[in-house]
């Protein structure tokens, strides 16, 4: 059952965002509109590669104390690209007993009208990442607007991906005011 909730939460998600193939650009994009929110509990600070784009992201959050403020370490993003700017990987560290530990890694592919995104976990022990336990695909039209959308999981260690949700999206014109004056 919390499988398919955080497939639902996710799903939603990529329908409200309109789902876009994750770029350098974009990831930019997110990066400089985090910053500038004055109003997050969160701090953010990127390194950049020679291309100006955002190699890796360590987040903060915001705290406050009776002599001082100070940040908190949270997570930290490490992001590698393909040679066309589109996102290959995104690996998540988290802060741990004064240290960086690795988490999980994100692995995304773009095939032709269908854009996927894979989930692995940290090995600690294997020192390695594990084979992927969830898997979202979207298929894409050309104007990059998704209509489908299928969340997959492994529910046993050795098992193979099961589909646990998939959904078709629909877009609807959005209606202006001269529309609603209109009717």
């Amino acid at each position: 059952m919390k499988k398919l909730m955080i497939c639902s939460m996710v799903c939603l998600m990529a329908m409200a965002s309109k789902a876009q193939v994750m770029t350098s650009d974009l990831v930019n994009k997110v990066y400089e509109e985090m910053r500038m929110d004055s109003s997050s509990q969160f701090a953010y600070h990127a390194e950049f590669d020679d291309n100006g784009n955002v190699s890796s992201m360590s987040v903060y959050q915001k705290c406050q104390g009776k002599d001082r403020n100070h940040l908190k370490p949270v997570c930290r993003y490490q992001y590698n690209y393909h040679a066309d700017g589109l996102l290959s990987s995104r690996i998540k560290y988290v802060w741990q007993h004064n240290d960086w530990q690795c988490f999980g890694r994100y692995d995304y592919t773009l095939t032709g009208a269908i854009y996927t995104a894979e989930f692995s976990r940290w090995n600690q022990q294997k020192s390695a990442f594990s084979q992927p336990q969830g898997k979202m695909i979207y298929l894409l039209q050309p104007n990059d607007s998704v209509t489908l959308i299928a969340c997959y999981s492994r529910h046993h260690k050795n098992s193979p991906m099961e589909l646990d949700l998939q959904i078709s999206v629909e877009y609807q014109p959005l209606c202006t005011d001269n529309d609603l004056a209109n009717k």
